[in-house]
């Protein structure tokens, strides 16, 4: 399958508007935002605290939260491209122009901007990285991921 497949499907959101997609190149990042929200939700049992002292744990949830916002930006970046809409200048404006087509609501979309900035702070700004927002962004990706997939995954 090294050959790139795409085929147009109609979505169920957005009025049926037609959107292509390469259900391969979603499917395995879906599947890998899954796994790692996995990952992530024994964190939901440690306190704020438990998690603040747990140097292993934040690295487990730092690791993983970035994963997660490159698998998210790779699937928008996707759409985007696939179906020319545009030449965002931003991973802030690529989810937004994701919102704009119906594929994810717009408030959804705000939180998941956040989060890739988050994302940017991980891999560039690594010095600067803030615990409790880490703690913080973990608890919400666990829903926020979760409702991200769902989304993409009427599309495929």
């Amino acid at each position: 399958m090294g050959v790139l497949y795409s085929r147009l499907l109609e979505a169920i959101i957005g009025g049926g508007a037609i959107v292509a997609v390469d259900p391969l190149v979603v499917k395995t990042r879906l599947d890998l935002i899954l796994e790692r929200v996995t990952s992530l939700r024994r964190i939901e049992a440690f306190t704020e605290d438990q998690f603040l002292a747990d140097k292993d744990m934040q690295s487990i949830a730092e690791r993983n939260l970035q994963v997660i916002g490159q698998a998210i930006i790779d699937i928008c970046t996707h759409l985007v491209a696939h179906n020319h809409w545009g030449a965002p200048k931003s991973y802030s404006e690529v989810l937004r122009v994701v919102a704009n087509h119906k594929i994810i609501d717009s408030t959804l979309a705000e939180r998941l901007i956040d989060f890739v900035k988050l994302r940017n702070v991980l891999v560039h700004l690594y010095l600067e990285i803030d615990p409790k927002i880490v703690y913080e962004s973990t608890i919400a990706i666990i829903a926020d991921g979760k409702s991200f997939v769902d989304a993409i995954l009427k599309l495929i």
